[in-house]
């Protein structure tokens, strides 16, 4: 019995297998007991020879144990493979028990047990159903596969992270091990799954309104990478978040007016904003069934082009108009009070008045708690101008910015001042502000609160980059980015699907759900002497109880077998 390495021609394979000669008659004939493996170089190599010399030793071993009772045992190749097996079975993990192999709660005592770690239960409870009632679980195939994503998707609810640390958040918190390459491969498999993962958030929202999607929500934001490397997608633009040295993307992201998800789309980072609703709208129709809706965006959107391009879809829009732009005429116009009548706001009383802009309707609005905003906020600034300005009027120590500089004059490079007709032309605008639209049929007052709405995407940009912490992107395959935005976006839908079903019954905010879900928790204790592991549920508060009840669910308070 000896070890032999086959060599393949052209390749690094060796071939390492446990061999014995035989004499039949006149010849030598080799049979192989054992293919030990397949090395690809010489530390494998060295590995799988030494395995082998164990493999051998053990056997001649055991044969001597017997040759008292046995003294013609032979070492044979069925010798060598129970051996194998019985040490193979020693190192895989054990049988799992059987239910009823298992010691009952009620004859488990605490000092048998020892708390082994905690597990947050609300999430995959509420958040979970909410997941399977989107019809996520139709997206692969493998049921592997399919549990791995629900929690990718689920996980970023309640820790956003990357996802080398969510390997540790999946096992400490859900008791799910995932290996990081499998992560990886799943957001691959995610990729060309992507439209279809648009299109049932869109049914979704649309089935949720017997009326259909009647108001569409748009607005652009910017993500930014941890990097400077440039391609296609990741570019240096405009930052919303003030983040000019590194890469980002644009994100354009549209909701209806409960600000559940419609549809989104990437652009590279350099886009300018009031060029994304046309390519956005022309990429979203040829997936996804958008009627008439009417479109409510802010002032980034309110350009020629994109009105004209709306007008001539058959659209409808509410758009805020760049006040202070328009010609001298209209401005005048427009500050012009006795062009306006009293009006009813939800929490105040105000002004609105109509005017005529390219054939469009034109409304301006007044609010008193809105010129006392914008008069706080333009004193601020000055003080601020103020403490920065120097004692002799140097500049080096005013902060350069738009906010500034409207309200200073600057005499060649050395001295800034406060300009006070500057001032007053600014605070002539103290509380206006206004709104375009193609809508000929509709008070005024309809129109403002369409566009009120606008908060709700504002909202949700806010979760999406803050709760789900959307950014900042870590990977550089623009596949990888896709799919990461896909995950986080399938995240967003699930949080504000739950949200929606819940204020049904009553108003709880986005992190008031996750926090009371987060703390719906139950500890895992195993018994010391078997093994057994045994789920006791903590305590679940009132707010939780109504979050579980506005789906139907009750949790149980009873101790349990744990059987993941």
């Amino acid at each position: 019995m000896f070890v032999r390495v086959n060599t393949t021609p052209n390749s690094p394979r060796k071939s390492v297998q446990i061999v014995e000669s035989k004499r039949d008659g006149h010849k030598v004939r080799t049979k192989i007991l054992r293919h030990v493996g397949i090395a690809m170089n010489d530390e494998e190599l060295g590995k799988l020879k030494s395995l082998a010399y164990d493999i051998i030793a053990k056997i001649k071993e055991e044969a001597e144990k017997q040759s008292s009772l046995f003294p013609e045992l032979v070492v044979t190749g069925e010798m060598l493979e129970d051996a194998a097996d019985r040490r193979k079975a020693k190192r895989g993990r054990p049988r799992a028990k059987e239910l009823n192999e298992i010691l009952p709660v009620e004859q488990v005592t605490l000092d048998m047990i020892v708390e082994e770690k905690r597990i947050i239960e609300g999430i995959s409870d509420c958040a979970g159903l909410v997941y399977d009632q989107l019809g996520f679980n139709n997206l692969l195939k493998s049921k592997k596969e399919q549990k791995m994503l629900k929690s990718l998707v689920l996980s970023r609810l309640a820790e956003p992270s990357s996802k080398l640390r969510l390997q540790k958040i999946l096992s400490e918190k859900y008791d799910q091990d995932y290996d990081l390459d499998a992560i990886y491969r799943l957001m691959d498999r995610i990729f060309p799954q992507i439209d279809k993962i648009k299109q049932i958030i869109f049914r979704r929202t649309q089935n949720l309104f017997p009326q259909g999607v009647n108001l569409l929500l748009f607005d652009v934001t910017t993500l930014y990478f941890e990097s400077t490397d440039t391609d296609e997608l990741r570019s240096f633009g405009y930052s919303k978040d003030h983040r000019f040295n590194t890469t980002q993307l644009v994100l354009a992201l549209a909701t209806n007016a409960e600000g559940l998800p419609i549809a989104y789309e990437l652009f590279a980072g350099n886009t300018a904003e009031v060029s994304t609703l046309c390519a956005a709208i022309d990429k979203w129709k040829k997936t996804l069934p958008i009627g008439e809706v009417c479109f409510v965006g802010d002032r980034a959107m309110f350009s020629r082009d994109n009105l004209a391009l709306l007008d001539s879809r058959g659209y409808t829009y509410v758009v805020a108009a760049k006040l202070r732009n328009l010609p001298k005429s209209k401005r005048e116009e427009i500050l012009n009070l006795d062009n306006y009548r009293m009006a009813a706001f939800k929490n105040e009383s105000g002004l609105i008045g109509e005017f005529e802009l390219d054939n469009r309707r034109l409304i301006a609005s007044y609010k008193p708690s809105r010129a006392k905003n914008d008069e706080k906020n333009r004193e601020r600034i000055i003080a601020k101008i103020n403490k920065n300005l120097a004692q002799d009027g140097s500049t080096k120590k005013l902060i350069s910015n738009h906010g500034v500089k409207k309200y200073t004059t600057t005499k060649g490079d050395s001295f800034t001042f406060l300009d006070e007709d500057k001032i007053d032309k600014d605070a002539a605008w103290d509380g206006i502000h206004g709104v375009i639209t193609n809508i000929k049929d509709w008070q005024a007052e309809d129109v403002l609160a369409h566009y009120a709405r606008l908060w709700k995407i504002e909202e949700s940009f806010r979760i999406n980059k803050h709760t789900l912490k959307m950014r900042p992107i870590y990977h550089f395959k623009e596949s990888r980015i896709k799919a990461h935005i896909a995950l986080c976006y399938m995240s967003f839908a699930v949080l504000r699907n739950l949200q929606y079903q819940v204020n049904l019954t009553q108003k709880v905010s986005v992190h008031e759900i996750i926090d009371e879900l987060l703390n719906t928790q139950a500890s895992i204790y195993v018994h010391k002497t078997t093994g057994d592991r045994y789920r006791v549920p903590g305590k679940t508060s009132h707010k939780a109880s109504k979050i579980y009840k506005a789906f139907n669910l009750v949790r149980s308070q009873d101790a349990t077998i744990y059987l993941p």
